[in-house]
């Protein structure tokens, strides 16, 4: 089963996998991406590593008036005409572990916010931390 997390944007926002990066570095979280990568013009398999294992996440970017509704609902006023950064993942916990860790980076890094797509809910950077050591390798 396929489950995707939505972190969306503000429009001005051009996140890349070199800042994701060092951001990473900062906040001590062992994944490195590829780099070179302008997320917003990337769509597909986005590479990572962590732990010096080969990891990755399906990653997907488009405007926020393609959400659904009752997705698009939840949004203020800020994040309304922003972009939506979807990290689409499988079964397997490294795919999830790459989702969720992503999604954290992004939304704290660029102030963004994090969705569900399952229960439409809006997720906290610690609700996200909390559900990542699930997933740990």
């Amino acid at each position: 089963m396929s489950m995707s997390l939505f972190v969306v944007l503000a429009l001005e926002v051009e996140p890349n996998s070199n800042d994701l990066n060092l951001f990473a570095k900062e906040l001590e979280y062992n994944i490195e991406y590829s780099q070179g990568i302008e997320l917003n013009k990337h769509s597909g398999f986005l590479p990572a590593k962590i732990s010096g294992n080969e990891v990755g996440v399906e990653l997907y970017s488009y405007s926020t008036s393609d959400l659904p509704e009752q997705i698009k609902s939840i949004l203020t006023v800020e994040y309304e005409q922003g972009v939506v950064y979807q990290l689409s993942f499988g079964g397997k916990p490294s795919e999830a572990q790459t989702a969720f860790t992503t999604a954290i980076l992004m939304t704290t890094k660029y102030n963004g916010v994090t969705i569900e797509d399952q229960s439409g809910t809006l997720l906290s950077v610690e609700q996200l931390t909390q559900a990542l050591q699930y997933f740990s390798m």
